[in-house]
């Protein structure tokens, strides 16, 4: 069994769909830095066992993991009279093999095919619809309401996908990435999940993400980034101190990029099994 085809839409670089074929054995990705090479990789391990940066998705999920001109095409809209829906992104993996994925056939990809193959989306959870609609309503919406939000991973079949059910595994190997997490951290977020129900955990990230909102929106915090960005040489993006936005653990990050006309590689191993 192997990958044929990734489509994505709206993860992280990459608005809208894209498509990408891969080839039997090792793939070879190169491009300029920013390009979407780890992305890619990212976006194949992600719907293959249902983790980001090595815990589960429903833990992750935050608003970096949508494009940002996706986000603020919506964030935009909410002051008109024509608001767009929510952004979803979506993640599909074409597979062709043997007899093991046949219960992964069926036809629900954006291509409409009839094929094996595995869709992962993270998308407005229609629950909540009454509680987003009074959110809306307050004109107060500055970052996407993640809190709304939900991944739903299944086959072609139309079948919940569990990390048992696939049977294709995948090793994502980044020596560049390093994350640490106390016990205390780790013990008090384990209570939380426990003993919250699922309203009272949306009442947190809703007065959370209020409280990111107004610390990006204070004028002291206007003021030095704007300071920051005239004082910026070395690139032409947008540099700035503003709160976290995921789940970890960082109360502020300082975004920066750099402009590089180098190039990278990185690698698909697509073997059959």
């Amino acid at each position: 069994m192997q990958i044929d085809q990734l489509v994505l839409r709206n993860f992280k670089g990459f608005k809208g769909r894209f498509s990408i074929g891969l080839n039997p054995g090792m793939n070879i990705i190169v491009g300029d830095n920013e390009a979407g090479k780890s992305t890619i990789i990212e976006a194949i391990n992600l719907a293959l066992t249902g983790l980001f940066n090595g815990r589960y998705l429903r833990n992750e999920l935050s608003q970096y993991l949508f494009n940002e001109s996706a986000v603020s095409e919506y964030i935009a809209s909410l002051a008109t009279d024509e608001p767009v829906c929510p952004p979803e992104i979506l993640i599909e993996l074409y597979l062709t093999g043997g007899n093991e994925i046949a219960f992964l056939e069926g036809d629900l990809n954006s291509e409409g095919k009839y094929c094996s193959g595995i869709s992962l989306r993270i998308a407005f959870n229609d629950d909540y619809k009454a509680e987003y609609e009074a959110l809306i309503g307050t004109g107060d919406v500055k970052t996407l309401p993640i809190e709304y939000y939900h991944a739903v991973w299944k086959s072609f079949a139309r079948e919940t996908i569990t990390t048992r059910s696939i049977p294709i595994k995948s090793a994502l190997i980044d020596s560049a990435a390093a994350r640490h997490q106390n016990g205390s951290d780790i013990y008090i977020g384990r209570i939380v999940k426990e003993l919250l129900t699922p309203e009272e955990i949306v009442s947190v990230s809703q007065s959370h993400r209020k409280m990111k909102e107004n610390f990006m929106d204070d004028a002291s915090i206007d003021a030095i980034n704007k300071k920051i960005t005239e004082a910026s040489k070395i690139t032409d993006k947008e540099v700035k101190i503003a709160v976290e936005l995921s789940s970890r653990n960082e109360p502020v990050e300082k975004r920066f990029c750099k402009k590089s006309s180098s190039q990278a590689i990185s690698f698909v191993i697509n073997d059959p099994i």
